[in-house]
C-alpha cells in the first residue's frame, strides 16, 4: 500500500491522471487526517471520531433528577426508578469538496520542481485545517451568522451554536445533563458582571476593584465537573482575549503581572490554562432582532467569546475514507486535483461548559 507521501510524488501523480477516481483505504485516510488535525488548535484539543458510515450515534444516559435512595421504613413502589433519561447525539457527515490546479509551467519554472506539488499539498492541508476548524466552531444552518448556502459554515451547526441553543425547548437541549451556562460580558439586558466589556476590567471609581470574568465562569460551572481537577479544564478564546487578560495582569503591577508580560509562566486563571484559538472570531456583532444571539459574518463587530470546558467535550466526526481525484486537462496544460471530506461535530455534554459571549477586545480596561 502506498503512503500519502508516495502519492504526492510527481511520477505517481502523473500515473493517477490515467486512473479513475480512487478512495484511500481507512489506514491511508487516518494518516492524512492526522496530518490535517495537527495543523490547528481546537481540532488538536477535541475528540476525533473516525466514522465508518455517514451516520454515527452517541448515546448519553442518566438517572434523571431527584434522589435515588429513601429511608427503608418509608420505601415503597412509587419510589422505584423505572425509567432512565437518555439523550441521543447523532453525527451525520456532511460532504465538503475542494479543487487545486497545478500548471505544467509552474512545475517547470519553479526551482522546487516536482517538490512544488508536495509543497502545495501541504498548504492545502493547512488551509483545510483552518476552514474545517472555523466551520466546526461557528457553523450554523439557521443563517444566524449570515453564511450563504455555498459556505461550508452553513452545512452544519458548530460547537458554538450547539452550546448557545441548548436551553429547554431549543434544538440542542440535553434532557440528561442540562443546558450550557451562557454569560454575557457586555449586554444591556444582562447584569452578569459589575463591569461590562473586556475579560479583565478595573472600576473607574474608588475603591478601584478589579473584575476578571473567568471567576464567574468557574462559579457557573457545576461543581461535579470540577472534581476531575481544574487543571483538566480549559479556557478557549481568541488570542486578543488572552492579550487583554495579560494587559490587565500587567496593569496591576504584581509579580504575577511581571511573569505574564515576560512569558515566564503559562497563562492561567487559577489552575485553569488559557488556550489561544485564533479561529474564534473577535468581530462578532449583535444579531438583528435577537439580543441573545450574535452575528459572526461581520467585519465591523467588536465581540468575541470565551469557552470553559473539557477538551474531549468537543467531538468532531470525520468519515474515514477521503476521496482524491486527479484529472489531466491537456488544453489547460494543467492537472486538476479534487478532494472530498465528510465531517460533522457534536458536543458530548453541553452542561459541562460555560460560554461567555460578547467579550470586547478593544478600548480601555477601565469601566
Amino acid at each position: 500500500m502506498k503512503s500519502n507521501s508516495d502519492l504526492l510524488q510527481m511520477d505517481n501523480i502523473r500515473k493517477l491522471t490515467n486512473l479513475a477516481a480512487m478512495t484511500l483505504a481507512a489506514e491511508e485516510a487516518d494518516r492524512f487526517l492526522d496530518y490535517v488535525v495537527d495543523e490547528s488548535v481546537l481540532k488538536n484539543q477535541c475528540r476525533i471520531i473516525r466514522m465508518n458510515t455517514l451516520t454515527k450515534n452517541i448515546r448519553a444516559i442518566g438517572l434523571g433528577t431527584g434522589r435515588f435512595l429513601k429511608p427503608a421504613d418509608t420505601f415503597k413502589s412509587s419510589d422505584y426508578l423505572k425509567a432512565l433519561q437518555a439523550k441521543l447525539i447523532t453525527l451525520t457527515a456532511e460532504k465538503c469538496r475542494g479543487c487545486v490546479v497545478i500548471y505544467d509551467d509552474d512545475l517547470e519554472d519553479c526551482p522546487e520542481g516536482d517538490a512544488l506539488v508536495d509543497h502545495i499539498m501541504r498548504m492545502i492541508a493547512e488551509q483545510t485545517a483552518n476552514e474545517l476548524e472555523e466551520a466546526w466552531w461557528i457553523g450554523d444552518t439557521q443563517s444566524v451568522s449570515g453564511f450563504a448556502s455555498t459556505d461550508i459554515r452553513h452545512q452544519f451547526d458548530g460547537w458554538r451554536y450547539q452550546f448557545d441553543h441548548s436551553q429547554t425547548g431549543e434544538t440542542y437541549a440535553n434532557s440528561v445533563a442540562g443546558a450550557c451556562n451562557c454569560l454575557y460580558a457586555s449586554n444591556s439586558t444582562s447584569d452578569d458582571f459589575d463591569i461590562a466589556g473586556r475579560i479583565g476590567m478595573v472600576a473607574s471609581a474608588a475603591p478601584y476593584n478589579w473584575e476578571f470574568k473567568q471567576g464567574l465562569m468557574l462559579q457557573s460551572l457545576d461543581s461535579k465537573y470540577k472534581r476531575k481537577g481544574l487543571d483538566k479544564l480549559r479556557f478557549y478564546s481568541n488570542d486578543l482575549v488572552i492579550q487583554n487578560y495579560i494587559d490587565a495582569l500587567t496593569a496591576r503591577s504584581t509579580p504575577l503581572g511581571d511573569m505574564a508580560i515576560l512569558g515566564d509562566a503559562p497563562i492561567k486563571y487559577g489552575r485553569v490554562p488559557h488556550v489561544a484559538a485564533p479561529i474564534m472570531s473577535a468581530t462578532m456583532e449583535e444579531y438583528t432582532g435577537d439580543t441573545d444571539k450574535e452575528n459572526h459574518d461581520s467585519a465591523n463587530g467588536t465581540y468575541s467569546d470565551c469557552l470553559l470546558t473539557y477538551p474531549n467535550n468537543l467531538i468532531a466526526g470525520i468519515k474515514k475514507e477521503i476521496k482524491l481525484e486527479a484529472q489531466r486537462e491537456a488544453g489547460d496544460e494543467a492537472t486538476y486535483f479534487y478532494y472530498t471530506v465528510r465531517t460533522d461535530v457534536a458536543v458530548e455534554n453541553v452542561n459541562a461548559a460555560v460560554l461567555l459571549k460578547r467579550l470586547v477586545t478593544t478600548g480601555t480596561m477601565v469601566g
